[in-house]
């Protein structure tokens, strides 16, 4: 299989324009402007109501903020006054759940386009779905915040050369390892196929590891190619998100066409 991965990535990109990756792109990336700040909220109230702990909202938005490239984004920065708000509803915590739902409808309807799947689920169950994956991610998250609070209460006890490789960890590994099982669950779950684990591992390293190398790319071309700042004045922090949000969301369906391409062969 190893061998055959190079010919997948080329011919991935011919089905990319073919499957309509541009279009697919562009509609998950509208749908994360809707959900991305009431799925946040969701996550952070289920987690500080079931830890218990209110150093759950920093956690989530250092973690957050690892999504997106170093570009100056008011709008992100200005998430964590929003995260921090407090006496949320119940009321409220269900709909910020439910509004973040149309996200990974989104996801579902994109991935059975590009898995070519004929049959679509009940919507009952396409909502189940999409909720049980934000279910996982929430308790993927939780982990991450146990590990990392785990590794600071020992890290002062340690010696100096263990206590650098454990801050390397924190600060590099944990964020690729969070985004490459979100990935998984989002490729694993949501389409309406049986797909082999061992494509969907290949193909989520590879679309992580070029989310990660996309990040320092965009943030290159946006401050120094096209200087959006000067371009675009006082929308360009929302501009900026917007199109990174495309550009990740195409290395997403990249990444869908390639686990396809790698079962075919």
């Amino acid at each position: 299989m190893i061998i055959k991965i190079p010919k997948a990535l080329v011919i991935s990109f011919r089905d990319f324009y073919n499957d309509e990756g541009v279009f697919l792109s562009a509609s998950l990336a509208f749908f994360s402007i809707l959900s991305i700040i009431p799925l946040s909220i969701f996550i952070v109230n289920i987690l500080v109501n079931v830890l218990q702990e209110e150093r759950v909202v920093k956690f989530v938005y250092s973690k957050l903020i690892t999504f997106f490239p170093a570009v100056e984004m008011q709008m992100i920065k200005e998430l964590r006054k929003i995260l921090a708000a407090k006496e949320v509803s119940s009321i409220s915590l269900l709909l910020y759940g439910v509004f973040s739902l149309q996200l990974f409808t989104a996801i579902e309807f994109s991935l059975n386009k590009i898995f070519k799947t004929s049959n679509k689920r009940h919507f009952i169950i396409s909502i189940f779905m999409s909720f049980f994956v934000i279910i996982l991610i929430t308790i993927t998250v939780a982990a991450s915040f146990g590990l990392t609070y785990i590794i600071k209460f020992f890290q002062p006890k340690i010696f100096s050369e263990l206590s650098i490789l454990l801050g390397f960890f924190l600060q590099h590994i944990l964020p690729f390892g969070l985004m490459f099982i979100i990935v998984v669950l989002l490729y694993k779950i949501l389409p309406n196929k049986k797909i082999r684990l061992n494509a969907i591992l290949i193909g989520a390293l590879i679309t992580t590891i070029l989310i990660e190398i996309a990040k320092y790319v965009f943030a290159f071309y946006v401050l120094k190619i096209i200087k959006i700042n000067t371009l675009y004045g006082s929308v360009s922090t929302f501009l900026a998100l917007l199109m990174w949000l495309f550009y990740g969301w195409a290395v997403f369906i990249y990444g869908a066409e390639l686990i396809k391409n790698i079962e075919k062969r």
